[in-house]
C-alpha cells in the first residue's frame, strides 16, 4: 500500500495531485486545516492537509509510481463507483454490483451451490491487507499514524462486508423471512443473531407462507428468551444490590420492587441507600419509604452498610440503592464492589434504559460481569419503539432478565416479562 500526505491550498489542487501521483484508484484517507510558516507565531499560512492512499499491484515495490485506472462502464459503477474503491474492497463492490444485474432466479441458484447459508460466500471476511510502510516523499508518519491509518481501513472493509451480506441477503431470502428480518433490524437486533435465526429457518426447507415463516422465526426467539428470563426476584433472595448509570430510574425502580414484594409476596422489605452523591436521591427514597410504610438506612462506607443490614435483621429482603455513576469506568464499578457484602443469598441487579444505545450497554455490562452481575431490569420501554437492545445484551453476556418498567407509576408500571410477550412486542402478535 501507498499512503502520501499533500498539503494544498486547495482540494481541486489536492485531487489533481492525487489523480496524477496514485492514479484514479486512490482514496483519500483524511483532510484537515493546518497553518503553515510564519514568524513568531504570526502571518501563518492556512493550508489544508489531505491523507491520500492507493494499493500497489502484488509483487510491486513501494517507489513504483502507478497508473491511472482505465475510464469504468456506467453498468459497473452504478452501484459503487470503482474509483472510490481500492482493490482490496473491489472483490466485495463487484460482488454487490454483479448480484443488482443477475436475475433473481440466478441469484437464487447461485447462492444455494455456493453455500448451505443463505448468504454464502458472500459473506466470507476479506483478508487482512499487507500494509508497507510508507515513505512519501516530505511526509513523516508516526506508527501510531501508520496504527490509524490500518484501523480506519479495516473498518471500511467491515462495512463494506456487511453491506455485501444484506445485498445477499436480500436477493434470496423469500419474501416471508425478508418481512421478520425487517422488523429484527428495525428494532435494532444485531445482524449476527437476526441471521443465525432466519438461517435455520430457511435450512428447514419447508414451504412456508408469509405467516408461517414470521411464527418459526419468532418461535426461535422465543426460546432463546426462554432460557434467559428468571422470573422476578427469588424466593430465598435477601439482599439485592441494585446499580445503574445515572439517569436510568434506578430509585424509581427500587420502589416499584420493594412494593410489588410488599403486596403480592406478602415480604416485609427493608430499603438502604449509598446513593448521597445526590442529596435528592436520599430524599426521593425516604418519600418512598414513608408511603410503604418501610425502614430505610443510609450507608456511606462498608462498615456503615454491615451495621445497616444488622438493624434490618426482621426484614425478609433489603433493597440497596447504590450510587448512579458513570458505569463506562471500570475503576467507579470496582469502587461500588467493595462497598457491597458478601453476603449468602444476595444478588446484584443491573438497572438498564432502553432509550440507551446499545454499544453503551454492552461497555457497562462487561465491567459489571467481572464483579458477579447475574440480573439485568430494562426501563423506560414506554419511551422507545425499540426493543433490540434486550436480545443484544442477553446474547452477549450471560445474564437473565428479571423485569421490565415501562412508565414512572409506582408500583403499577412493572412487569415480570416471559418469552412470548417479548416475542410479540418485536414481531408483532399471532405471527402479525
Amino acid at each position: 500500500m501507498r499512503v502520501k500526505k499533500y498539503r494544498v491550498d486547495t482540494m481541486p489542487e489536492a485531487m489533481g495531485l492525487i489523480r496524477s501521483e496514485l492514479g484514479a484508484d486512490a482514496v483519500i484517507l483524511s483532510t484537515k486545516s493546518i497553518k503553515t510558516g510564519g514568524f513568531a507565531g504570526l502571518f501563518r499560512k492556512q493550508k489544508i492537509e489531505v491523507v491520500a492512499a492507493v494499493e500497489e499491484p502484488a509483487g510491486s515495490a513501494a517507489s513504483t509510481n502507478l497508473q491511472p485506472s482505465p475510464p469504468v462502464s456506467p453498468a459497473q459503477s452504478r452501484s459503487i463507483p470503482r474509483a472510490m474503491a481500492p482493490d482490496a474492497y473491489r472483490k466485495v463492490a463487484d460482488g454487490m454490483n454483479n448480484g443488482e444485474q443477475a436475475p433473481a432466479k440466478e441469484k437464487q441458484e447461485d447462492a444455494k451451490q455456493e453455500s448451505t447459508s443463505y448468504w454464502g460466500s458472500r459473506s466470507t471476511v476479506l483478508p487482512s491487507l499487507p500494509v508497507q510502510e510508507p515513505h512519501p516523499e516530505g511526509a513523516d508518519f508516526s506508527a501510531s499514524t501508520d496504527q490509524a491509518l490500518l484501523v480506519e481501513i479495516q473498518q471500511m472493509k467491515q462495512m463494506m462486508v456487511s453491506l455485501a451480506k444484506r445485498d445477499a441477503h436480500e436477493a434470496v431470502l423469500p419474501s416471508n423471512l425478508n418481512e421478520a428480518r425487517t422488523k429484527l433490524v428495525q428494532h435494532g437486533v444485531s445482524d449476527e443473531l437476526w441471521m443465525k435465526w432466519i438461517d435455520s429457518v430457511a435450512e428447514q426447507g419447508t414451504e412456508q407462507t408469509e405467516q408461517s415463516g414470521l411464527a418459526m422465526v419468532k418461535e426461535e426467539m422465543r426460546q432463546f428468551l426462554a432460557e434467559r428470563m428468571d422470573g422476578g426476584i427469588a424466593q430465598d433472595t435477601r439482599i439485592v444490590y441494585v446499580a445503574g448509570p445515572t439517569g436510568v430510574g434506578k430509585t424509581t425502580t427500587i420502589a416499584k420492587l420493594a412494593a410489588e414484594q410488599m403486596f403480592k409476596h406478602k415480604r416485609k422489605v427493608g430499603l438502604v441507600t449509598a446513593d448521597t452523591y445526590r442529596i435528592s436521591a436520599v430524599e426521593q427514597l425516604r418519600t418512598y419509604a414513608s408511603i410503604l410504610g418501610v425502614p430505610l438506612e443510609v450507608v456511606q462506607s462498608p462498615a456503615d452498610t454491615k451495621r445497616a443490614m444488622e438493624r434490618l435483621v426482621d426484614c425478609d429482603l433489603i433493597f440497596m440503592d447504590t450510587a448512579g455513576r458513570n458505569y463506562r469506568n471500570e475503576m467507579l464499578v470496582s469502587e461500588l464492589n467493595s462497598l457491597l457484602l458478601n453476603e449468602p443469598n444476595s444478588e446484584m441487579v443491573l438497572v438498564l434504559s432502553l432509550t440507551s444505545k446499545t454499544e453503551d450497554m454492552l461497555v457497562i455490562l462487561d465491567h459489571f460481569t467481572k464483579y458477579g452481575l447475574s440480573k439485568v431490569i430494562f426501563t423506560k420501554m414506554d419511551e422507545t419503539d425499540s426493543l433490540g437492545s434486550i436480545i443484544n445484551v442477553l446474547y452477549r453476556y450471560p445474564v437473565t432478565l428479571s423485569y421490565i418498567a415501562d412508565g414512572q407509576n409506582v408500583p403499577d408500571d412493572l412487569m415480570v416479562p416471559d418469552a412470548k410477550t417479548l416475542s410479540d412486542c418485536i414481531l408483532g402478535s399471532d405471527g402479525g
